[in-house]
Parts: structure tokens; sequence; C-alpha cells
């Protein structure tokens, strides 16, 4: 029997104020046997999320956000439909005004076309993968501490994998123990707090208009995830297992689209994305995420790269002032700059970098990690 199963994965956007801003990494919602029902159910909830968005409000404040396309190519593109753009600019906010006033008067096929064109805005990806065993990843509950949300609540970021287990009864068995093990550290005592109908976790979908709280709400310390095991080998009970997490961003400041890391009070947290029976397994798919992570122009929302790099930042200023000129930091300033000048710089001149270029700047980011690896044990 073949081990193949195709995954279908809601990539990571996240709504901020009044755009959707994307992070690396995908979320599984569905596995298929075939391919082409994988493909077909990805592009029914790829056009369900298209007819709610303004595309031109998805990624950023420029055209490269959106498209491969120049401005100039997309406006023909767009004359090419029958439709009127509104000129030869990059600024995506004027596109996302004109999709605005005009969407509702475009047909289906135009609408289509125009969504052809932004190939950089997807939200639904289908990835082939190595089927694995069922399991349960029994975790603790991280918030951020550095940020709450609205509504004043702790915003839920991920979790600490505490333990992986195979059957889900005893994993919801741990997980109320650990729920009453935290309630008794905190001084509180059985009963005082009722715990959760169930312990899986499941994420919200950031899409919907109703955003869940269920998570933060409870903050019960304790959570059961499904997460497949992949092993090569036979297992046994106390074998250590290695966890794949992605790991937590906040966004931090609403008028320059920065993310930040989130600060908890676990070391290692996030998002399970798998677990291995070996340490190189998880390097591999490691690797390969991070180097699918670095596909975005989008680095420097994540911190200029004196904070994310081991290079002086004097070497650092060299280095990127061989790429396009930077007059808005120097010596005299230590190269210290707001994040929002480096943000600015970086839009300015991504679009005209060959692709060496790009990925120079991303070396210097060198510290720069969207995922690691956990050791937890294993438990028949």
């Amino acid at each position: 029997m073949s081990t193949t199963i195709f995954s279908l994965e809601r990539r990571n956007w996240r709504q901020a104020r009044g755009l959707w801003l994307s992070l690396p990494g995908s979320d599984r919602v569905a596995t298929f046997h075939d391919r082409a029902e994988a493909d077909a159910e990805a592009r029914e909830r790829e056009w369900s999320i298209r007819r709610r968005l303004n595309p031109f409000q998805c990624g950023g404040p420029l055209l490269h956000y959106q498209t491969s396309f120049d401005a100039a190519r997309l406006f023909d593109w767009c004359l090419d439909a029958g439709l009127d753009p509104p000129g030869l600019t990059n600024d995506s906010r004027i596109w996302a005004d004109w999709w605005a006033v005009h969407r509702d008067d475009m047909t289906l096929a135009q609408r289509a076309s125009v969504w052809e064109a932004l190939d950089r805005v997807r939200f639904f990806q289908v990835r082939e993968c190595e089927r694995g065993m069922a399991c349960h990843l029994v975790a603790t509950q991280e918030y951020a501490h550095d940020a709450a949300d609205d509504w004043g609540l702790w915003r839920y970021v991920g979790c600490v994998p505490y333990m992986l287990m195979r059957r889900s009864a005893d994993a919801d068995s741990l997980c109320h123990q650990l729920f009453l093990d935290n309630l008794a550290r905190h001084g509180g005592y059985v009963g005082e707090a009722p715990p959760p109908d169930a312990w899986q976790i499941q994420d919200s979908d950031p899409f919907e208009d109703a955003i869940r709280y269920s998570e933060q709400w409870r903050q019960s310390h304790a959570e059961r995830r499904p997460l497949d095991l992949i092993a090569k080998k036979p297992l046994h009970a106390g074998q250590l297992i290695y966890v794949v997490l992605r790991r937590p961003w906040v966004y931090e400041e609403p008028d320059s689209h920065f993310w930040r890391w989130s600060l908890t009070r676990g070391k290692s947290c996030g998002r399970p994305i798998a677990a291995f029976d070996t340490l190189a397994a998880a390097d591999e798919l490691q690797a390969q995420l991070e180097s699918e992570a670095r596909q975005t122009s989008s680095l420097f929302r994540f911190g200029p790269p004196h904070e994310w790099g081991t290079l002086h930042p004097s070497d650092l200023f060299g280095v990127l002032t061989e790429i396009s000129r930077i007059d808005f930091t120097s010596m005299w300033t230590d190269y210290f700059a707001p994040d929002h000048n480096w943000c600015r710089w970086w839009d300015s001149v991504v679009p005209t970098l060959r692709q060496e270029e790009i990925e120079l700047v991303w070396s210097l980011y060198d510290r720069l990690r969207f995922y690691e690896i956990v050791e937890v044990e294993y438990r028949e």
C-alpha cells in the first residue's frame, strides 16, 4: 500500500489593521489519497476566500507583494480583460481602492483574470508527503506575555510539547493530570474551574468572520493535538521523538506592519508540524521549511538585519549599500534606524533585485529561524 498522502494546507495569513499579512508556514486542514481530489478541494476553498477579500490588501503596501508583474504589465493585463485599471502605479492602496469601487461591476471572468495575475496571493496549497502513524501530542499551552488582544486576554501563540502518545484516551488522561497540577501550583482546588469538555485543540480559521476565543478563555495549561509520527523503525515506550515546531510571531506595530518574536515563559513553543523517530529526518524537514520561508520578499518585517545577524552593524551596512544606497542611517548613529525606515528601503529596492542578491540579504539574517526541533518522550 502506498505511504503517500496529499495534504491540503492553509497558508499562514493573519489579519492586521485592514490588511492581510503572510507569515511563513501553513496548517493542515485535510488529507487525501488522490491528488486530483486534493487540488479540487483547494480550488474550492481558495475561491471561497477570494470572494470575500480585496486582493490588493493582501501581503503589503506595494504591488510586488501581490504579483510578479510590474505595474505596466498588470495595467496591460487588466486592459486585455476589458477593465479600466487605475494607472501605472506600484501603490497597492490605489489598486485596492479601484478594486473596492469596481468589483461589483466586474464579471466573474474578469475577477478571475485579476486573481490569476496576482500570483503571490494564494491561501491554500497541496503538499505531497509521507503518511505517518496517527499519534497525539500532549503539550502545555503558551501565551504571549508581551501583548494582549482587544479583549484584554493573553494571546495564545502555541504549545510546548510534553509527550507523544498513541491513544487519545491516554493523552486526554495526561492532559487532565497536567491541568490539575497547574491548578495546584497556583493555589487552586480541584473543581474550582471545570476542565474542558475536550482537550483536543483546533486552531481558529483566520478567514472566518467569528473568531473563537475558546483557547484564551479556558487557559487550561494542557492540550492534545493530532500529530503524524514518521518512524522508520519499531518504536518502544520511553523513546525520544523529535517534533518540528513553527515558532510564534506577533504583530507589533500596526502602522508599519512589523512582526516581532513572541515573548513567552516557554523557551521552545509554537505550532507542531510533524514528529520523527530520528533527528536527521526532523532536520531534513526543518531545512526544507526554512528554505520555503525564505522565498518571501518581506524579511525586513521581522526586524532589521543587525537584530538577527552575527555581522557587526558596520559590515552589514557595507553589504547592503553595495546593493542600494542607504540614506537614513550611518556610523554617526551606530547604523541604528527605526524599523519602518528599513522596511521602506527594502520595499523600494526588492523589485529591482536579482535572486542572488535577495539570497545574499537573507544570508545576513543568519540567526533568524522560523522553525525548531524539540525532543519529547514517546508512550504507547
